[in-house]
């Protein structure tokens, strides 16, 4: 049996290149107003660039550049190549077989082998047949404008008339027209039962451009592979053993069978989780936002959006109605709990981008603009789009649908087909509301706490009021902090005074008509007035007697004095309340309620009634605690707590992550750069000029979100069918008709079958936007079902496979990979919908991986290692790479492990018969590979097992081991009688820790992570990282050990092995604790441990360690405590689980064909 993985684990530097390059053009179209790509050229001109000009300047420019021209002919520039010299044009866009220069080089048709000194390589060939099928691309120059003779020029970057003029003739911009469907004498293999039905219309089409290429089609695939074909690109899972049977062996035309089992799979409940997966990476996914300090990072509610594309799928909702709900649901249903509201996940499970409200809508316009209809609109952004027919203008114009929306205060709740019983949903309400009443007792006490600082020092709060909004010389940062005040107390008081200011008028007021007066006046007006104020107040009997002595005894020359005026007043009422009510409290009176001076107690009302100025709204004071790091931990703490409850809990009632518009609509303007204080000339909220023909002109319903959604799916519309096809078709194919997914603009290469095409995407408005007629179309077709059988004749002609005379062999991407783990293994869980779960926690899910937790900010290993799409941009397609950590993942993943232990665990019940190995190899490749395995392949397996029973059983442990114990013991070897080490037996996924609740009830904080750890709570709980030696020698020990906690006393540290120790203590410090030399044998531990003192509180620390090999068997090793940390090594495989493992580790286990 012969183990190939991934490709033989080769990392093709082809297959890099265009990962790099899809990565740069993906930060170029969503995060730079510059064009698609960010060298400026497209991933066709790439190749020209590197492969074809190259072979160009090397073989040809010498008798066909600009100072020669044999045979009238130059190849220095596009336009002369479609000229051609005496001959004829030397190349045909997308025809090799009318290209002459193909002919010339490989010297046929009567023309002379070109170039005369020697023929080009076969790969030099491959390359410029590649160039001709691509469309010939050619990067445009100055130079090529000048002197090139070709009729259609390439207009400057930004010239939008010119690019307008362009665009009129460009492909994509046509409007559909249905092409009839090429007759042709035989467009794929007929037998006698079907040769009288007519020819499937995708075969036709195929046929004829095989035809015109001088190709025919493929034979057609065993049942066997198209089995598995179908159960893989429909439902994502791979076929049984006995499903390929009854496929394999039912009696009747294969088409008949082919056709019942394709609408067995579209209706499974599965199918719609299989192409989910293709829709997220659109959406850019994500089950949480960007990174914003002390901000909730959850989204608990994105599970339901996915839930909603699953179900739409399943569903066969009409595609044009899947879109408009994705943008603006809530203008077709009434119903506040309808579940389609979820559907407005597409716009809002993005990036925050830190609040930034710029960059909020510029990710749902490119969202919207290149994931729905292929067109890079964000690129318009700061100046005219470089390459396509977008001005500025139409960016602001969608901008302005997009900032006339909100996320809603309170996410609705929707109905869905869940139930829970009353008793999990008591648990789950009882939880949520003491999370809530956590939160509404701590914004109250910080309330009181607030209200108390301002009874306590009022003049110097309005002290802090004159600096913030009178003065207006600083901001509330510096106030605070000069002022020793609390922000809780000044934000909103300082809010509350300046609000009251600028809305009343009240001069007449009898306490506070001088205040509203003079500090309603600017300085200059204050200056003038300030005598004439003085006289009228002075003789003002209506003007409260404190207020008016304070005045005329302070003579107030400046606002800030008369500030203090006001501040000293009502600091003697409130020295005045205190000491009445500390009075009342030692009489136990109660019936104090108000100050005997009519005077003061007017003033008091101001101050201390509802809605005085101590009546501190609770929201404002809980706003104003972020301003500071502690406060908005303190607060974030709290909320996280709750989104905990809401985004966790299996009874948590499911809300749709909507959008709502606002009362009124945005009026955008321009904004010139992309700069916000910049404003250029206002602009209607409208559809793309380009396509104003789908459009009635500027929207007016509201933020023209749903004018928005129906001019996107017009039927007049010609790019939104036309892109979904095409990607639909790519994802069967590996490649789609169109190269770009998610460009359609100028810069696209033309589809290689542009006829069909068009025909698909025309059929598909009319069959009512049925997904699963499309997907029914393409299945049925003998060119999707043909054989990936290469054929050398049709290999020289069309290496690249562009006029499928062939199906494209397909590796199964991640989650089909690891869905077929699961599933052969038998312990997959097959619920449809519900949270996300995270791949890499254990214990293990074995939840399909569509479900997988997508976490922008730490984004699963498992994920990044597997070319899983970038979550902060839509995505038409992912990178597919060949590293070694995917082939380690298979080889080595504790998961993987345990999935072969569970099938070998399976195969053992099933094997049956005389020869024991025999029975388990054929149970298990019926598993895996759903078929019998061959007599060579039961030899092999069973020489597999014999040499896989020398390890069975072998430890695999490192020599790192955590654990705790008593700092006072000296243990030399493991297990020897001064050893009381006890392993931490709970992987967190980032630590070792007691169990799965921390603290631990018991062991309370003992962890251990990379490089932190926490002692427990005495010495005889001491943290302990442990060295094993793996063989004699003596060792160098470096370390570096840093207490930084502001409270408690400090630990006490100890290397030691046998009767070796070293001591220290450090406490709110950094030490270094190291040996020179310390021989070992082969099984003898190093502890690193650590201990608490008296307090056990604060005892977090971190501790690197180094240990380097000088000497015996050891020497010139290296150990190091935070490169070398990890998860718990597993359990070692018997020889059937590594069987089991192997098998999975094939080609034909992770390939289509």
């Amino acid at each position: 049996m012969t183990v190939s993985l991934m490709s033989s684990l080769k990392v093709r530097s082809v297959w890099i290149h265009q990962s790099v390059r899809y990565l740069a053009c993906l930060l170029a179209v969503t995060v730079f107003c510059v064009g698609a790509y960010a060298d400026g050229l497209n991933p066709q001109e790439s190749f020209f660039e590197e492969k074809v000009r190259p072979l160009l300047i090397e073989h040809c420019y010498e008798c066909h550049g600009d100072a020669l021209q044999e045979s009238d002919l130059r190849l220095d520039s596009l336009g002369t190549i479609l000229q051609g010299g005496i001959s004829g044009p030397a190349a045909v866009a997308k025809n090799v077989n009318e290209s002459l220069i193909i002919d010339a080089v490989l010297g046929r048709r009567g023309m002379e082998m070109m170039p005369p000194d020697g023929p080009l390589d076969e790969d030099q060939i491959v390359i410029l047949r590649r160039w001709i099928n691509m469309g010939l691309p050619w990067p445009a120059s100055a130079q090529d404008a000048a002197e090139s003779d070709a009729t259609e020029m390439t207009p400057a970057l930004g010239d939008q008339k010119a690019i307008g003029q362009v665009a009129e003739s460009h492909w994509a911009f046509q409007p559909l027209q249905k092409p009839k469907v090429p007759t042709t004498p035989n467009p794929a293999e007929q037998n006698a039962a079907n040769q009288k039905q007519s020819a499937h219309p995708i075969d036709s089409f195929i046929a004829a451009s095989l035809d015109r290429n001088g190709l025919t089609p493929g034979k057609t695939a065993s049942r066997e592979v198209i089995v598995r074909r179908l159960y893989f690109d429909l439902v994502g899972l791979p076929p049984t053993y006995s499903q390929v049977q009854a496929f394999v062996n039912d009696k009747r035309d294969s088409d008949v069978v082919v056709a019942e089992w394709i609408e067995t799979l579209l209706a499974d409940q599965h199918h719609g989780e299989r192409w989910a997966r293709y829709w997220l990476d659109l959406a850019r996914y994500g089950d949480t936002r960007d990174w914003q300090a002390q901000a909730e990072l959850r989204y608990p509610y994105a599970y339901t959006y996915r839930d909603y594309v699953i179900q739409s799928l399943n569903n066969d909702k009409p595609y044009d109605q899947f879109v408009r709900e994705q943008i603006a649901a809530d203008f077709y249903t009434e119903d506040a709990d309808s579940p389609s509201l979820a559907a407005l996940g597409f716009l809002t499970v993005g990036p925050r981008f830190r609040n930034n409200r710029l960059e909020q809508i510029a990710d749902k316009i490119d969202v919207v603009g290149r994931g729905l209809m292929g067109i890079t609109g964000s690129c318009a952004r700061c100046h005219d789009h470089k390459y396509d027919p977008i001005p500025t203008e139409d960016y602001y114009s969608l901008y302005g649908v997009f900032a006339s929306c909100a996320l809603p205060e309170t996410l609705p709740r929707i109905d869905t087909d869940v139930s829970f019983s009353d008793e999990l949903k008591a648990d789950f309400q009882a939880q949520l509301t003491a999370k809530q009443n956590e939160l509404a007792k701590y914004k109250e006490d910080l309330r009181k706490q607030a209200i108390a600082d301002l009874k306590k020092q009022l003049p110097t709060y309005l002290d802090g009021f004159y600096l913030l909004s009178i003065a207006r010389g600083k901001e509330i940062r510096g106030v605070i902090g000069q002022l020793k005040i609390k922000e809780t107390a000044m934000t909103p008081l300082n809010a509350r005074l300046a609000a009251d200011l600028k809305n009343r008028s009240d001069v007449s007021h009898p306490i506070l008509g001088p205040w509203n007066q003079a500090l309603g006046a600017n300085t200059k007006q204050f200056d003038n007035q300030l005598p004439q104020w003085m006289k009228s107040w002075r003789a003002n009997n209506d003007l409260n007697p404190l207020i008016r002595d304070g005045l005329v005894e302070s003579n107030p020359k400046t606002q800030r004095e008369l500030i203090t005026v006001y501040a000293d007043v009502m600091n003697d009422v409130l020295k005045a309340w205190d000491a009445m009510s500390k009075s009342a409290d030692s009489k136990n009176d109660d019936q104090a309620s108000k100050l005997a001076d009519p005077n003061q107690e007017a003033i008091r009302q101001i101050l201390m009634a509802d809605g005085g100025w101590f009546d501190l709204d609770v929201e404002a004071v809980a706003r104003a605690s972020r301003l500071l790091g502690k406060g908005r931990k303190a607060l974030g703490d709290r909320e996280k707590a709750i989104a905990a409850v809401e985004s966790t809990h299996p009874a948590a009632p499911p809300r749709a992550m909507a959008l709502v518009d606002l009362k009124k609509p945005v009026n955008p303007f321009v904004l010139l750069r992309g700069e916000a204080n910049r404003r250029g000339d206002r602009v209607p909220r409208q559809f793309l000029s380009l396509l104003s023909n789908v459009s009635d002109g500027p929207f007016t319903d509201g933020s023209g979100r749903r004018e928005l959604a129906e001019a996107i799916t017009s039927a007049e519309n010609p790019l939104t069918a036309r892109v979904l096809v095409n990607r639909v078709w790519a994802r069967y194919f590996g490649r789609g008709l169109v190269d770009s997914l998610d460009d359609f603009g100028l810069r696209s290469s033309p589809p290689s079958h542009p006829e069909l095409l068009d025909w698909l995407a025309s059929e598909f408005i009319e069959q009512g936007w049925s997904m699963k007629w499309l997907h029914r179309t393409i299945t049925t077709s003998h060119t999707y079902q043909q054989s990936s059988e290469l054929r050398e004749d049709a290999f020289a002609v069309d290496p690249e496979n562009r006029w499928y005379w062939r199906q494209n062999r397909r590796r199964l991407d991640f989650e089909a990979m690891r869905d077929s783990i699961v599933s052969v293994a038998g312990t997959i869980d097959l619920t449809v919908g519900g949270r996300s779960v995270k791949l890499s926690e254990t214990p293990y899910t074995t939840r399909r991986s569509l479900y997988a937790y997508v976490d922008r900010l730490e984004l699963d290993p498992i994920l990044r290692t597997f070319d899983f799409a970038s979550p902060t941009a839509s995505a038409a397609s992912r990178a597919e790479t060949t590293i070694p950590q995917q082939a380690l993942f298979f080889m080595n993943h504790p998961f993987v492990a345990e999935q072969a232990r569970e099938l070998a665990d399976r195969v053992a019940d099933e094997a049956e018969g005389n020869d024991a190995d025999a029975a388990t190899i054929t149970a298990l490749y019926r598993r895996v590979f759903s078929r019998d395995p061959s007599a060579d392949e039961i030899t092999m397996a069973k020489r597999f097992l014999v040499a896989a029973a020398d390890t069975d059983g072998q430890s695999l442990g490192g020599v790192w081991q955590y654990g705790w114990g008593n700092i006072a013991s000296a243990p030399k070897r493991a297990g020897d009688a001064e050893d009381d080490f006890q392993p931490l037996p709970y992987w967190s996924g980032k630590a070792y820790q007691a169990s799965e609740a921390f603290p631990d009830p018991k062991l309370k904080f003992l962890r251990l992570s990379a490089t932190a750890a926490h002692c427990g709570v005495n010495p005889a709980h001491s943290i302990i990282r442990r060295w094993v030696a793996p063989a004699d020698g003596a060792v160098r020990i470096a370390s570096k050990l840093t207490h930084a906690r502001p409270n408690g006393d400090g630990i006490t540290v100890s290397i030691r092995s046998g009767e070796f120790r070293t001591t220290d203590k450090v406490a709110r410090g950094t030490i270094k604790p190291a040996v020179a030399r310390l021989p070992v044998k082969a099984g003898d531990v190093i502890d690193f441990v650590a201990s608490p003192g008296a307090n056990s509180n604060s005892d977090s620390h971190t501790w690197t360690i180094t240990i380097a090999g000088i000497a015996g068997e050891l020497n010139g090793d290296r150990w190091q405590s935070q490169k070398d940390f990890a998860p718990p090594a597993p359990q070692p495989l018997g020889r059937i689980d590594q069987l089991a493992q192997a098998l999975m580790l094939t080609n034909e286990f992770l390939y289509l064909d």
